[in-house]
């Protein structure tokens, strides 16, 4: 009896492994072709209204965005009561976690108007190695669809009816967001300038460092992080593959004094591919995140005080 469990237990096993490396494999050729940013992000045809409310002295509401690719994106538009009435705008790719709730988190837009976008995979899991990889086939899909995204959202952004100079528009890329967007900013020339914040290039380094404490074998650990990093389209969607790109059009990158989630490589890398006219930023302390007020406010107040400039430009 005992022997026939295990046999039954061990072809249970084989299986598994048999499908997961199956799914692997799935997942390694899908990336190996770039993403057709344009021809996803195709022409907004519906706007679904799906909540809205007050947050200090501006209103904020939350749209559903459906273009006739298929793709669909929700952002969240926060419009302060009072200020010009053609106002600046600021995209905001945030955190994974965060989405378009980013627009909460800003103390005080100085009379911009702010949006941010929720990334089309939802939310990575975080309890095992096991749930991430069975959940990457979503998250893979959704990272490829993010910059199409950002790009359907500035159309709806930007629309004549809008109340937003056409020549105020900035994108920020803020930790998670910044690997993606510089995508959109290169693709849509009404992007005047673009910020990435708290990021990094090399995502297999990044990865390579955020598994150290639950990989300890090297190799390993460094296989599983190239592998991660193939599949997300690094090759296709980092910004060594794009930010170069951007110039003339003017670059800002904001650096943590103390970074506490990326590698010195990443930093580097990022640094090694950018062109002029690029301006280099600190902020004090680690990486951002909405529960240090202190960092959002030092790079709310970077951003807002160059954006107060009638035309755009490093600094004012």
């Amino acid at each position: 009896m005992a022997s026939r469990v295990f046999r039954w237990l061990a072809l249970g096993l084989a299986l598994f492994l048999l499908l997961l490396s199956v799914l692997a494999g799935w997942l390694w050729r899908a990336a190996q072709e770039p993403p057709q940013h344009l021809a996803r992000k195709g022409q907004l045809v519906a706007v679904e209204p799906l909540s809205h409310y007050r947050l200090r002295d501006s209103e904020v509401r939350e749209f559903r965005l459906f273009s006739n690719s298929g793709l669909a994106a929700d952002i969240a538009v926060r419009r302060p009561d009072r200020g010009l009435d053609h106002r600046p705008l600021l995209l905001v790719m945030g955190g994974q976690e965060t989405g378009r709730a980013a627009v909460d988190v800003i103390p005080d837009t100085r009379g911009a108007t702010v949006a941010a976008i929720s990334y089309p995979f939802g939310t990575v899991p975080h309890r095992s190695l096991l749930e991430v990889f069975l959940a990457l086939p979503r998250i893979q899909q959704g990272i490829f669809d993010t910059p199409a995204a950002a790009l359907l959202a500035l159309d709806y952004l930007l629309s004549p009816d809008a109340g937003i100079d056409p020549g105020r528009v900035e994108l920020a890329g803020i930790s998670f967001g910044a690997y993606l967007a510089s995508v959109p900013a290169v693709l849509d020339p009404r992007v005047e300038r673009l910020w990435l914040i708290h990021g990094g290039g090399a995502p297999a380094e990044v990865f390579d460092y955020g598994l150290s404490k639950r990989i300890p074998v090297s190799p390993v650990r460094r296989a599983l992080s190239d592998y991660l990093a193939g599949v997300a389209g690094a090759t296709h969607l980092g910004p060594e593959a794009w930010v170069h790109r951007l110039s003339p059009r003017p670059l800002v990158l904001v650096h943590a004094s103390r970074e506490s989630s990326l590698p010195p490589a990443a930093i580097d890398a990022l640094e090694a591919v950018v062109r002029e006219p690029v301006e280099v930023l600190y902020t004090e302390g680690k990486h951002v995140h909405p529960k240090r007020p202190e960092v959002v406010t030092a790079i709310s107040e970077l951003m807002f005080e160059r954006m107060r400039c009638p035309k755009v430009t490093l600094s004012c």
